[in-house]
């Protein structure tokens, strides 16, 4: 078993051992223009990320998330209530940045504050993690749309007008998630983790 880069690099020299020596369909003469495409895929996956990260950063030293959270838990707000609030900030703030920053900048914040509330962990992350991956094929950063925008070679444009029923799904599942807690924790619990 690998870690996941190394894993990546192995599927690589997989793929190419396979390409030339087993189904003989590689040419050596293709390879810079493969290597070429991967990477300027991977420069414009690293370019969105890098934005997001700059957004991040100047989020996190504004001290807007923590306002945010504060401003949350002054309405004394019910658990399902909160859960809305939680659902539209995150919804917000996963537009704009990626999931990893937005789960270390926004979980240690609304995690407490949740668990006081008696709301499951386990359903707590599945409402986040949703959230922020509705986030990301969300218009205008929207990463996921740029990275199949390139992998696919089809424009931004076409594929920003094909998303409401994709956008309208995810939103169903979220507010399913939401609202009916054992959805995501039933099976955790019936498995014996609490």
């Amino acid at each position: 078993t690998f870690p996941p880069t190394e894993a990546s690099v192995v599927a690589v020299f997989y793929a190419l051992i396979c390409g030339k020596w087993i189904y003989r369909t590689l040419q050596w003469s293709a390879l810079p223009g493969i290597l070429a495409r991967s990477a300027m895929l991977t420069a414009s996956v690293l370019l969105v990320m890098a934005t997001s990260a700059a957004f991040a950063w100047v989020l996190t030293v504004e001290g807007i998330p923590q306002y945010l959270s504060e401003l949350i838990v002054s309405w004394d707000l019910s658990p399902t209530m909160f859960l809305i609030a939680v659902n539209i900030l995150l919804l917000v703030f996963g537009i704009f940045m990626e999931p990893l920053p937005g789960v270390m900048i926004l979980v240690p914040i609304l995690a407490p504050i949740a668990f006081t509330l008696g709301i499951d962990p386990t359903h707590f992350a599945m409402v986040v993690i949703v959230n922020l991956t509705l986030g990301m094929i969300t218009p205008p950063v929207g990463g996921l749309l740029f990275v199949t925008s390139v992998a696919t070679r089809v424009s931004i444009t076409d594929l920003t007008r094909e998303m409401p029923l994709f956008l309208l799904a995810h939103f169903i599942v979220l507010c399913m998630l939401t609202f009916i807690p054992a959805l995501s924790t039933w099976l955790p619990h019936t498995l014996g983790f609490q």
